[in-house]
């Protein structure tokens, strides 16, 4: 048991570290839209508008509504993954020579407990249950040390949009009431391996905070052979330190750890059906604006398709990564594997950070 909790404080309770410090913070990560190079911001048309444009649940036509009941998600890094695999024998034998190959290495886990959700034409609601982001990077300072961050993200999110000149222009809005638990601490291997629990009371701390997304889009006639799309995205109006505090305490959380304003513009290309593949569309995103970072760590670039309605397939480059997606969309169930490489670094190509997802879907 001592084993089991000591290989998931590794990979769940250190992992944002030197990684969070350029990462770009996102409450949630969509599979579909990750598979397609995280351009989104002019398609949104499904339950991830809440996080991406919500001017999108306008395009959810009437009639075609979705609700999710349970869709548990995961998704590492290849370092998290090779730790898991040839350490998790040898953990409580030396602990320390064991982690001594991954000094240097940043190794990610995002734990998607679940996100129930009701979207149909105009509105979407969610319950974000638990949303869990770690990474962790090992350094040598006289002894082993690993640097921890931790991100814990739960709430309500309601949306609601509108549309005009026949709904070729949506606008819409969404408000997140939101719990966040949020820290970072520098522990030696000594400290990772007797430490029973992991608190934020006692790297951090959580708190409540509400912040809100406006949005747009507008579809323009069609031209040549595509139907083109513009979306603008501004994320985080309010800008939330998570001001209601827990634990009596009233600062704020660490500043790397609040929600930060930024605007999104995307566009969508919608193609004409190829053989049997249907729905095809291109997607070309700038997000992340105002915030720091290179021009082309902002860039994304994204294709979907269906085959035969239930089969999904998606590619895409972010941030200057290739990118990759598959749905099997059946009655009530849907598997979605997507994998995507997150830049750690001030440019674009710098730092890689690939990651490899999977998210299984109930609902109809």
């Amino acid at each position: 048991m001592k084993k089991l909790y000591f290989l998931l404080l590794v990979i769940f309770a250190l992992s944002l570290g030197s990684a969070y410090a350029d990462e770009y913070d996102m409450i949630y990560r969509g599979a579909r839209p990750m598979g397609m190079g995280g351009a989104f911001t002019g398609v949104s048309d499904d339950e991830n508008a809440l996080f991406y444009n919500p001017a999108g649940l306008n395009r959810i036509k009437p009639g075609e509504g979705k609700v999710i009941i349970l869709n548990p998600g995961l998704s590492l890094n290849s370092s998290a993954m090779n730790v898991i695999d040839k350490i998790s024998d040898k953990l409580t034998e030396d602990p320390i020579n064991t982690l001594s190959p991954y000094i240097g290495q940043n190794m990610h886990a995002n734990l998607m407990v679940s996100t129930p959700s009701y979207v149909r034409h105009n509105f979407g609601v969610m319950l974000l249950l638990p949303n869990i982001k770690n990474n962790t990077t090992l350094r040598r300072n006289v002894a082993l040390q690993a640097i921890e961050d931790v991100v814990m993200d739960t709430g309500l999110i309601v949306g609601m949009s509108h549309g005009f000149l026949q709904d070729r222009l949506s606008v819409g809005a969404d408000v997140k009431f939101l719990v966040r638990g949020a820290g970072h601490v520098t522990m030696d291997a000594v400290q990772l391996y007797t430490k029973e629990a992991l608190s934020f009371k006692d790297i951090g701390g959580y708190g409540f905070g509400v912040d809100a997304d406006l949005g747009a889009m507008y579809t323009f006639n069609k031209v040549a052979f595509f139907i083109p799309t513009v979306g603008l995205t501004l994320k985080n109006i309010g800008a939330t330190k998570f001001p209601t505090r827990f634990e009596n305490k009233t600062a704020d959380l660490p500043d790397a750890f609040r929600l930060r304003r930024s605007l999104a513009l995307g566009s969508k290309f919608e193609l004409p059906n190829v053989w049997r593949f249907t729905k095809w569309l291109v997607a070309f995103d700038i997000n992340d604006i105002g915030l720091g970072g290179s021009f082309f760590k902002k860039v994304h670039l994204g294709t979907e398709a269906w085959l035969l309605n239930f089969f999904g397939l998606r590619g895409g480059i972010n941030q200057g990564y290739l990118t990759f997606g598959l749905t099997l969309d059946i009655p009530v169930m849907q598997v979605d594997f997507y994998t995507y490489a997150e830049e750690l670094g001030q440019g674009a190509g710098s730092k890689g950070d690939r990651r490899i997802g999977v998210q299984l879907t109930f609902g109809w």
